[in-house]
């Protein structure tokens, strides 16, 4: 069984080798205080998807994806390992690329009083 940071690595390698000859599909995530906008994107599998995710709240808030996240180099340099998903202060933003594969995908703000946000990547077979 590979280990969730082998996962990662792999699906990073994947990105880039597959980013060499393919162009990106790029989605864009607002954060707005206590929802996602969009909650829904559907997306292709055969190109690998940057997505960027911006915090236009006033709160704290998490992007966090069991599958799409696992530990994730930020802008800085650091690495978010206080937890399992991204947090972004009011204003920051973040970009992730990654090649998943079909499936669907959620994602949430694990924030205390924000368990209805929530939303949904759906990657469809080309």
């Amino acid at each position: 069984m590979m280990k969730p940071g082998n996962f990662l690595v792999s699906l990073i390698v994947g990105v880039l080798l597959s980013a060499c000859d393919a162009p990106l599909q790029t989605v864009s995530l607002t954060i707005d205080d206590f929802k996602f906008i969009p909650d829904i994107v559907e997306v292709k599998a055969s190109t690998p998807l940057s997505i960027t995710i911006y915090n236009a709240g006033r709160e704290t808030h998490e992007f966090d994806s069991p599958v799409l996240v696992y530990r994730v180099q930020m802008p800085d340099g650091s690495n978010n390992s206080s937890g399992p998903g991204i947090s972004l202060q009011p204003g920051s933003r973040v970009r992730l690329v990654v090649a998943p594969p079909p499936g669907t995908y959620l994602y949430i703000c694990r924030r205390k009083g924000h368990a209805t946000m929530t939303g949904t990547i759906v990657v469809m077979q080309s």
